[in-house]
């Protein structure tokens, strides 16, 4: 019995202790979190009890909620901001202040979705592009401040449609 439990332990343990190491960061965990701080992307704007409303912009308005920790990461959001087209969230704003708090909320991204894609190695700008969730992480050279944008594909779409169908032609010229 005891060379059972023995050889038991020999196998299941490292088999467990591989899983855990295999669990890479991916484009898929972003898609599957689908928002952020267990806000979903689509929830309707009564779904949430501690937001404040920050600013009007068309059909979005975009809100802070209260309770918000500002902790990111090994650093500190300066601002969260929710977005919502229509009622339904759609986007996340996250700006950090300085490098410090900025390449924490980097890291973090990198450790949560993989590394993104950065064009160029002169730039702190990196994308990830999920099959439902586009993130991006756009670094100011001057002051290292940071903006990380999370969009709902689905309703970034709707709202470029929406946009298109109210957008005037221009006029035409009459040929003078």
């Amino acid at each position: 019995m005891k060379l059972f439990l023995t050889i038991c332990c020999a196998v299941i343990v490292p088999a467990a202790t591989l899983q855990a190491q295999n669990t890479k960061p991916s484009i898929q965990g972003l898609d599957e979190t689908y928002g952020f701080r267990g806000a979903r992307f689509e929830s309707d704007t009564s779904a949430f009890r501690d937001l404040a409303l920050a600013e009007k912009a068309g059909q979005t308005r975009y809100y802070r909620r209260t309770g918000e920790q500002k902790k990111f990461g090994a650093g500190e959001a300066a601002d969260i901001t929710y977005g919502f087209y229509q009622g339904r969230l759609a986007v996340v704003m996250i700006k950090t202040q300085g490098m410090k708090n900025s390449r924490a909320a980097l890291a973090e991204l990198q450790q949560q979705a993989g590394p993104g894609m950065q064009r160029s190695p002169f730039t702190q700008r990196y994308a990830w592009n999920g099959k439902r969730v586009h993130m991006s992480y756009d670094e100011n050279a001057m002051s290292n401040d940071a903006l990380i944008l999370l969009t709902c594909k689905k309703l970034k779409e709707q709202e470029l449609k929406q946009a298109l169908k109210i957008r005037q032609p221009l006029p035409t010229s009459t040929g003078m």
